[in-house]
């Protein structure tokens, strides 16, 4: 058994984009979001789909020649941010595994990123910003942080390597469609396409989103919501699912229902397009955030841990 490194391209050979897909699709298919992959979406992908300052390395495992597993890790320093790594992908056929392959890769993958960048705070598992999960998040739309505590056996992985528990993240559902919502009738709703004006516009640009923004009658901006559809997701369940990334109030309007409002009108724009169900990300101790969402009819489907490994001191 080989594992090797190489640089993360986005001038990818296309044959390797077609061994990565083929990997990913035999083995992650019970994965939620789970999105098929192909060559010319990885293309897509990694060539739009990170900030420039985002290092990369693949590490491959090859048994004569076919591809039997892979990680992807990287490192992160973007203004504003602690520098970082993660390991964004870690994936070992399912005839391969319980043979210490992807204890290798992870040591692999570790190795390097304390070679080449020691002035990192903290590598994190499976991602959390700018790129977690990142080939699902940028395939199908939504957005992950962590580890799925579905998936015991990485989880127990990151832990032999040093990795703690750090944050823990829900996966909740709400049908969409009418919902209660605090009366403002002076409001409006209007929906946008925006293009690189946030890091999410940036880092999600293989995919469309668009903002649904309240603004009062003067057109003062009074929250803003993005959301995207999921093809994936939508795909697997038959049903017509879409994704929200998140819901912001600026500053000095916080604490009045406007995000609430704005939450409830999205609901039923995206009912209106044909939506059946909108999926969100939210961290777990944010109870107010949590708080609005199950008010609006979302349920917890499935729940991550973001894990981080320490630079000692």
């Amino acid at each position: 058994m080989d594992v090797a490194i190489r640089p993360w391209l986005r001038s990818f050979f296309p044959d390797t984009l077609a061994e990565l897909a083929e990997l990913w699709n035999g083995n992650a298919l019970g994965r939620h979001a789970f999105y098929p992959w192909n060559g010319g979406l990885l293309a897509l992908v990694l060539g739009n789909g990170y900030l420039a300052n985002c290092a990369g390395r693949l590490i491959e495992a090859r048994d004569g020649g076919k591809l039997v597993g892979f990680a992807h890790a990287t490192a992160m320093r973007e203004a504003g941010y602690v520098p970082s790594g993660s390991i964004e992908a870690l994936l070992v056929d399912q005839r391969y595994r319980r043979r210490g392959i992807g204890s290798e890769m992870l040591r692999e993958a570790l190795e390097w990123l304390d070679l080449a960048f020691p002035d990192l705070a903290f590598v994190d598992a499976m991602g959390a910003w700018p790129c977690g999960h990142v080939y699902t998040a940028l395939a199908d739309g939504a957005e992950r942080s962590g580890v799925f505590s579905s998936e015991a056996g990485l989880c127990a992985l990151f832990e032999k390597f040093g990795f703690q528990p750090v944050r823990k993240s829900l996966v909740m559902r709400a049908p969409a469609g009418d919902v209660p919502s605090r009366s403002f009738p002076d409001g409006r709703t209007q929906v946008e396409r925006r293009y690189a004006r946030t890091w999410l516009d940036r880092v999600f640009r293989a995919r469309e989103l668009f903002d649904h923004n309240l603004y009062d009658r003067s057109g003062c901006l009074l929250s803003r919501a993005i959301y995207g559809f999921m093809p994936g997701e939508s795909r697997r369940e038959g049903k017509n699912i879409h994704s929200l990334f998140g819901v912001n109030t600026p500053e000095g309007g916080r604490n009045r229902g406007y995000a609430g409002v704005n939450l409830s009108r999205l609901l039923r724009h995206i009912h209106s397009l044909g939506g059946d169900q909108v999926e969100l990300h939210v961290y777990a101790d944010n109870l107010p955030a949590v708080a609005l969402y199950r008010r609006l009819g979302f349920v917890e489907v499935a729940d991550t841990m973001m894990m981080h490994r320490f630079r000692a001191v």
